[in-house]
C-alpha cells in the first residue's frame, strides 16, 4: 500500500520563454545568463509565485527532494545546448540517487533549445528515463506555452495558469502537485486530450472585461464545473518565436474519460476558432496613446503637491510600452514612446525603464549631481529601436540594480539587473538600466526614491504583467504599441517553420488544421 504520509517529491527544472527573433540581437541564453537555485537553496522560493509546489509539500509535510532550478534572467534568446546539458546533468544526477514518487517540473511552456523546439517535452522524457514509469511527472506552466505529443505522453498531468498577468502561478502549481500525488496514490487517473488551433494570438489580458483572454478564461472555469473535468487549460501560445509549435492549444484533462476529454477539447477549440476575429482587437500606437493621455489630463488635472503626504490622493495615468517588453525578449532600449513624451507636455513623468549600459556607465563616472549630455537608447535593434535621444540630463541617483518584486506577479522573486541610474530630463525622470527587466511593479523606481503617486504619468515596459500591480495604482491603464519585438501586430513576424497556414497571416488557415 502507498503511504500518503511518506510522499517524496522531486522539484526542479528550467523556466525559459524563448524569443527566437531576439537571439541575434541580445545573444543566446548561456549558463551564465540563468539564475540558479541548487539543492536546498531552491526551498527559498517557498511562499513566492514560483514556489507553489514547495508550499504544497510543506503544508502536507511531504519530503522534498530539491534538484536544480534555473530561470531566465535578462536574456530570452534561444537556450544553448551547453546550458541545457548542464541543467539536465545536475537534475538527473540527483534523481539517479534519490528516488521520488512525484516530480514537479518547473518549466515555462515556451522554451526552445538550439537542438530542440520542445524543451518541456524533452526534459520530461529525460527525467522519465531515470525515475521510471511509476513516478508521476507534473507541471503547471505559463499560459504562453504549447502542448506537443511528447508532452502529452511524458507528463502525467500538465496544465497552465489561467490569468494574464499570471497572479495565479502559485495556486496552479499547488493544484498540479496535489493532482500528481492523488494519481500516484491511485485516487484518480488524469486523462488528457489536446487540440491545436492555428491562431497567432497577440498578448490578451484577463484583467479587462471583454478581452479574448478574459472570455477564454471564463469558459475554462465554466467547463471545470463538471466534476469529471480535472482541468481545462488554454495555452495562448507565444507568437514571438519561429517554430513548428506556434499556435493556440486547448488541453482538457478528465478523470479516466478520454471520450469526454476529446469532446470538450474539440468543442472549446472550435469556439475559439469561430471567434478568432476577437484576436484582432489591437491596442493603439504610440501617437494615439499620447493623444488619449493628453485628453485625460485635460479632464483630470495635473498633480499638485498636498500639504501633507498622507493627503495625497493622486493616481497617475499608467502607460505600458507593450511593443518593447523586456520580459518577452525585447531589447528594452526602444525610444519611440520616450521620444514622444519628451516632446509633449504631460506634466511630471516617471519612465521605467530604458536599457543603455553606455549611458549608465557615463552617468556613474560623472557622479550624482552632474549634468551630462547623452545619446539615450536606440542602440540595440537597428530595425525597431528608433533613434538615440540626444539630450542633457541631470544624474539624480545610482542603484546597484538588485531588485525584489513586491507586486502580486512574481512576488518575492529577486533579479539582478545590473547598475541603474535616475536621469532627470526636464519634468521626466528616466530609470536607465544596464540589464533587461520588465516592470512587474514600481521597484526599479523605488530604488531611486521615486514615489509614483507624485507623478502625472508613469510609463513602464511590459505587455501585461504590469497590470497585476498597477491596476490598484491607477484608474487609467493605457497601452502603447510601439514597433518592438513584442508588438501586438504579430503578423509582422515570419513563421517559416510552421507546416500549416496560420491566422491572421494566411487566408487559407483552417480548423481542424488541414480541413
Amino acid at each position: 500500500m502507498k503511504d500518503s504520509n511518506k510522499i517524496r517529491v522531486g522539484i526542479g527544472g528550467l523556466f525559459h520563454e524563448t524569443n527566437t527573433y531576439a537571439t541575434e540581437l541580445t545573444g543566446p541564453t548561456t549558463l551564465k545568463d540563468l539564475v540558479v537555485y541548487e539543492g536546498e537553496a531552491l526551498l527559498k522560493l517557498a511562499g513566492t509565485a514560483m514556489g507553489g509546489a514547495i508550499d504544497a509539500c510543506l503544508e502536507s509535510d511531504w519530503e522534498i527532494v530539491p534538484t536544480v532550478f534555473m530561470h531566465v534572467n535578462t536574456t530570452f534568446g534561444t537556450v544553448t545546448d551547453d546550458a541545457y546539458a548542464a541543467v539536465k546533468q545536475q537534475l538527473l544526477s540527483t534523481l539517479a540517487n534519490e528516488p521520488v514518487d512525484v516530480f514537479y517540473l518547473m518549466v515555462h511552456g515556451a522554451g526552445i533549445v538550439q537542438s530542440t523546439s520542445d524543451l518541456e517535452g524533452d526534459l520530461a522524457k529525460s527525467i522519465r528515463e531515470v525515475v521510471g514509469v511509476d513516478t508521476k511527472i507534473v507541471a503547471s506552466t505559463d499560459l504562453h506555452g504549447k502542448v506537443t505529443d511528447l508532452i502529452a505522453r511524458e507528463y502525467d498531468y500538465y496544465t497552465t495558469c489561467k490569468e494574464y498577468a499570471h497572479v495565479d502561478f502559485n495556486p496552479c502549481a499547488k493544484e498540479a502537485l496535489l493532482t500528481g500525488v492523488s494519481a500516484f496514490l491511485n485516487q484518480l487517473t488524469p486523462t488528457m486530450n489536446y487540440q491545436k488551433i492555428p491562431i497567432l494570438l497577440p498578448p490578451s489580458t484577463t484583467m479587462e472585461a471583454g478581452t479574448f483572454g478574459t472570455l477564454i478564461r471564463d469558459k475554462c472555469l465554466a467547463y471545470e464545473e463538471n466534476p469529471q473535468i480535472l482541468n481545462c487549460s488554454v495555452m495562448h501560445g507565444f507568437p514571438y518565436q519561429d517554430t513548428e509549435y506556434c499556435g493556440m492549444y486547448v488541453l482538457v484533462t478528465t478523470d479516466n474519460d478520454i471520450v469526454l476529454a476529446e469532446q470538450i477539447a474539440t468543442e472549446f477549440a472550435q469556439w475559439i476558432w469561430d471567434n478568432r476575429q476577437l484576436s484582432l482587437n489591437l491596442p493603439p500606437n504610440v501617437d494615439q496613446t499620447i493623444a488619449i493621455t493628453t485628453d485625460i489630463l485635460a479632464t483630470k488635472g495635473r498633480y499638485q503637491a498636498p500639504a501633507a503626504f498622507w493627503e495625497n490622493d493622486n493616481k497617475p495615468i499608467v502607460i505600458a510600452d507593450i511593443g518593447d517588453n523586456p520580459g518577452g525578449g525585447c531589447t528594452g532600449d526602444t525610444t519611440h514612446l520616450l521620444s514622444k513624451i519628451l516632446t509633449t507636455d504631460l506634466g511630471k513623468v516617471a519612465f521605467f525603464n530604458i536599457r543603455d549600459p553606455q549611458v549608465v556607465k557615463q552617468a556613474i563616472e560623472a557622479g550624482v549631481g552632474a549634468t551630462i549630455s547623452v545619446n539615450l537608447g536606440g542602440k540595440l535593434d537597428p530595425l525597431r529601436s528608433g533613434n538615440p535621444i540626444a539630450c542633457t540630463a541631470y544624474v539624480k541617483s545610482i542603484s546597484d540594480g538588485i531588485e525584489t518584486i513586491r507586486g502580486p506577479m512574481l512576488n518575492g522573486v529577486s533579479f539582478d539587473l545590473g547598475p541603474s541610474v535616475r536621469l532627470s530630463i526636464g519634468q521626466v525622470d528616466v530609470i536607465v538600466q544596464t540589464g533587461l527587466g520588465q516592470a512587474f511593479d514600481d521597484v526599479s523606481g523605488r530604488a531611486h526614491g521615486i514615489d509614483i503617486y507624485e507623478y502625472d504619468v508613469v510609463c513602464v515596459k511590459s505587455s501585461a504583467h504590469w497590470r497585476a500591480f498597477y491596476q490598484k495604482v491607477s484608474d487609467h491603464l493605457l497601452m502603447a504599441d510601439s514597433p518592438g519585438l513584442t508588438t501586438a501586430r504579430v503578423g509582422e513576424f515570419a513563421h517559416t517553420k510552421l507546416t500549416h497556414p496560420i491566422y491572421p497571416i494566411d487566408n487559407d488557415a483552417s480548423f481542424p488544421i488541414g480541413a
